[in-house]
């Protein structure tokens, strides 16, 4: 039963934007392998964080001089890899809630951004590269200064973004060595992926993944994965496949099997017993 698990590569996307519960099917999943005898590691190539609604991981972050998201650090809790954060979650972004609803996406996407960590693995160590807004606009933000002096400590370099046009160069520049050298860390490993938001391709090794599970709300479909992947191909004619979602891609003909779970409550998400048992069928099928 080992072999044939052993090079598993589960992707994990959401039908919806926010809230689907990808965290939690992942979290089921690394448990279910756990007990078979299977060390998974979690990736989350590509993720964001609120300072204001998860401001208890951004205390956690400001501990550690570091910037990963509040998904990896429940993943890897559940896995147990020791393999770094940094690594396990190489693109992460710091944003802050806006009122102003009006203004045009990319004008809302700097007035939210607060920093981002692009880290890359050069084959002997991790390096960590941030992206930063003008210190004086969060200032006044509680702990924000102390945040900001904790990880230049730990960063190999420092830039600035004034515009969408910086954020886009430091996008194309690192983004893609960031992602691909993380998971070349990692890829001899059991690797279940987690998708950003609903990104139906979260970076450009997911084609590698022979698991593929999308998730919405209460439902759950096992996609046909090497269809999956040409019908990104075919779409990623005229749009990035890195642009696209899955609502944009996502028919009947991909499903292979649906799958019903139960809602659980927050003790329930953390309890490695109720999650295999919650989402047991799916467990069973991956192995």
């Amino acid at each position: 039963m080992k072999s044939l698990i052993e090079d598993k590569k589960i992707l994990v996307v959401g039908l919806q934007r926010q809230h689907p519960g990808k965290t939690t099917l992942c979290k089921a999943i690394i448990y279910g392998l756990k007990e078979v005898g299977i060390k998974p590691v979690p990736f989350k190539p590509h993720s964001g964080m609120s300072y204001w609604n998860q401001f208890d991981t951004f205390q956690e972050n400001l501990i550690k001089g570091s910037l990963v998201c509040k998904d990896i650090i429940s993943l890897e809790q559940a896995s147990k890899s020791q393999l770094p954060l940094e690594i396990l979650n190489p693109v992460n972004r710091l944003v802050r809630p806006i009122s102003n609803i009006q203004t045009s996406q990319d004008k809302k996407t700097i007035d939210e951004f607060l920093a981002q960590r692009f880290t890359h693995y050069d084959g002997k160590r991790s390096k960590n590269i941030y992206l930063l807004k003008d210190a004086r606009n969060s200032s006044k933000m509680r702990d924000m200064n102390e945040f900001i002096l904790r990880i230049k400590k730990n960063a190999e370099k420092i830039l600035f973004m004034k515009n969408f046009k910086d954020l886009l160069e430091v996008y194309r520049k690192y983004f893609g060595v960031a992602t691909l050298s993380s998971y070349g860390y990692i890829n001899e490993k059991s690797i279940v992926i987690e998708s950003f938001n609903d990104a139906a391709f979260p970076f450009n090794k997911a084609s590698d993944c022979n698991f593929v599970l999308c998730v919405s709300s209460n439902m759950i479909y096992q996609i046909k994965s090497s269809k999956y992947f040409k019908y990104l191909d075919f779409y990623a004619e005229t749009k990035s496949k890195l642009q696209l979602s899955v609502s944009q891609i996502l028919s009947s003909t991909l499903i292979e099997k649906r799958f019903d779970v139960q809602p659980l409550n927050s003790r329930e998400q953390n309890d490695p017993q109720k999650l295999k048992q919650n989402y047991s069928d799916i467990i069973k099928q991956i192995i």
